[in-house]
């Protein structure tokens, strides 16, 4: 790979960025929060993958992290409507669900769905993991990153 190549592999996209910006604050973020006060944490060992869950995304194009939660909500047999809440750059947060298929399988549960968050969010997210009551780890992808995210039970 030439040098030229490289760096443009690191530069940020400023047209990307804005977008992101635009997207964090066009965004509504008050259906994860009303999940969020739904579900207190359970001081007793959860049963199932329903509820609160806090962590990280890491994108592996940009090395870009940052904090996430989520709520996994049960909406019929087999489906759970995930609230997503990320932190990006810091000072942006960008809240959005989606619905995740469900099968269990050994104490696992595997999850796979996507959204279109629109062009302004990269369009369509895929994500594709497994969820045990303590973890929940998935890959994710879009037009423009992919990556991986781990979470944990909250229990505060």
């Amino acid at each position: 790979m030439s040098s030229t190549q490289n760096k443009s592999a690191t530069r940020p996209n400023p047209l990307r960025l804005v977008s992101h910006m635009l997207a964090a604050l066009f965004n509504s973020r008050s259906a994860f929060l009303q999940q969020w006060r739904r579900y207190e944490p359970s001081i007793e060992k959860p049963d199932g993958i329903a509820g609160r869950w806090v962590g990280e995304w890491v994108s592996e194009s940009n090395g870009h992290h940052g904090e996430l939660k989520c709520v996994l909500a049960p909406v019929s047999a087999g489906v759970y409507r995930a609230y997503f809440y990320a932190t990006f750059s810091r000072f942006f947060r960008v809240g959005y669900a989606t619905d995740l298929k469900a099968e269990s399988t050994n104490g696992r549960v595997c999850l796979k769905g996507e959204e279109d968050l629109g062009p302004l969010a990269g369009g369509v997210y895929r994500c594709e993991g497994e969820a045990t009551a303590n973890e929940f780890n998935c890959k994710y992808s879009c037009k423009y990153d992919h990556g991986d995210f781990h979470l944990r039970r909250f229990t505060q």
